[in-house]
């Protein structure tokens, strides 16, 4: 895919396309260009082995019983990770994907729903799951992303990050775009991760430093961590009080 593409650049800043409109429509013409899957070359079988066998071992380890997937994208990887959930939610902005992961893949404990992450309230969970999905933001966006999740009052969260990669996150023009991003460096500045998980990535267009950072949310919710809190205001300012409000509610 092109860094910059005159017609969907025409489609976001002349016609006002939402961000709904935007993923709708590359889920609908395959813009990723997968012949696998809807999702991408990096949602394919092969490039998410090391995935699937470490989000088993991190399920297994931390004795996580409610998994978040955000986003879910066509479910095409994650239907094969082998863990004993209470609960798995796979959430997507996209109404058409999520309806046809309904009629596949619906069960009691695997349910599916429409989702705008970036804007919405994120649902409480053992773990949060967001692979290849803030790289394709604005870091405006992406920011208020990762603070919905710090706000759900979730546990962990399990995110893309290009550890080294780059030394600035750079701005995205085009929602639906990509470029790598460093979770640790501004406007994120999040705490080093607990763990790290290279996925040894042989994507075309992608890089071999490509990981999934976990985070327990408790350091990242903590008074010291401002960088990020900071950058995000009055966005985070809200997610701050839901947070207390989901605190004050909890048993």
């Amino acid at each position: 895919m092109k860094t910059f593409r005159v017609r969907a650049f025409l489609r976001q800043r002349v016609m006002q396309h939402s961000m709904q409109q935007i993923f709708a429509r590359m889920y609908l013409r395959n813009s990723w260009g997968s012949g696998e899957s809807v999702s991408g070359e990096g949602s394919e079988l092969m490039q998410t082995a090391i995935v699937r066998r470490e989000i088993e071992g991190l399920i297994n380890e931390l004795h996580i019983k409610t998994l978040l997937d955000a986003p879910c994208g066509d479910y095409n990887w994650m239907r094969w990770v082998r863990a004993e959930l209470e609960q798995y939610t796979g959430v997507d902005i996209v109404p058409e994907l999520v309806q046809a992961n309904l009629r596949r893949y619906a069960a009691p404990r695997t349910q599916f729903a429409v989702l705008n992450i970036c804007e919405e309230q994120v649902p409480k969970a053992d773990l949060i799951v967001c692979r290849d999905f803030l790289v394709h933001l604005p870091l405006r966006a992406a920011v208020a992303a990762v603070a919905n999740f710090v706000a759900s009052g979730s546990k962990y969260l399990l995110a893309t990050t290009y550890p080294g990669l780059v030394r600035k996150n750079k701005e995205l023009i085009i929602i639906g775009n990509w470029r790598p991003l460093d979770l640790q460096l501004p406007p994120f500045s999040l705490p080093p991760p607990t763990r790290m998980v290279n996925e040894e990535c042989t994507a075309k267009d992608d890089f071999d430093t490509k990981s999934l950072g976990l985070w327990d949310l408790d350091d990242v919710r903590s008074p010291s961590q401002r960088g990020f809190t900071r950058w995000c205001g009055p966005r985070f300012t809200a997610a701050e009080s839901r947070l207390r409000e989901l605190t004050q509610n909890s048993p």
